[in-house]
């Protein structure tokens, strides 16, 4: 089950910056945690599981913006960042892009145009968080098969028949039915159209 309002972080070493987004995010319904400290953010980002999303400031004296935003998609790809910056030139913003968010502002920036993104990037975390929970299924399904399964299995996902992936292998169709049926049984699902709907990303 999808959680239909993701997580919003806000991470800025000013106080009064932390407070302005919170208490705007909130005159929307949207509630917000705020950090002043990247490092104390990190720590608890460690805990979280679902959709989220990230505003982040740019300049920060423990970590910039910039290193904490890869920290951040080295541990979940999915998340949804967006850059803040008194100092937007086109070069870090660049780098924030490439860092992995989605979305840049500019300090002071217009209270309409931050809630138009953060509710795009709302929607965007509902759709990446689900593929993110796949991928994990996937990695978990194929711990458990043997390399020749682990290929079965990853033919298997895309719809091929026993015919197509023998062909694939030179191994007979018989020998394909037997590594699905002990792919099916070890990771719990009935069949190959439940396989795919439940591994294919």
């Amino acid at each position: 089950m999808i959680d239909t309002n993701p997580m919003i972080y806000v991470v800025d070493d000013d106080k009064a910056v932390t407070e302005s987004i919170t208490w705007l995010l909130d005159s929307i319904g949207l509630e917000a945690f705020a950090y002043n400290s990247p490092r104390q953010f990190l720590e608890d980002f460690e805990l979280h599981e679902g959709p989220v999303c990230i505003v982040l400031d740019v300049r920060m004296p423990e970590i910039s913006g910039l290193e904490l935003a890869e920290k951040i998609m080295e541990q979940r790809q999915d998340a949804c960042l967006v850059f803040l910056s008194a100092h937007g030139d086109v070069p870090t913003a660049v780098r924030g892009i490439k860092a992995g968010a989605v979305d840049f502002l500019q300090k002071p920036f217009d209270p309409q145009i931050f809630l138009d993104t953060i509710n795009s990037l709302l929607r965007l975390a509902n759709e990446r968080y689900p593929l993110r929970e796949k991928e994990l299924a996937r990695k978990k399904a194929l711990e458990m098969l043997s390399p020749r399964e682990r290929e079965t299995f990853e033919l298997l996902i895309k719809g091929q028949s026993s015919k197509e992936i023998g062909r694939s292998f030179k191994i007979s169709p018989k020998t394909v039915d037997i590594h699905r049926a002990n792919i099916l049984r070890k990771v719990g699902v009935a069949t190959q159209r439940d396989l795919i709907h439940q591994y294919q990303i």
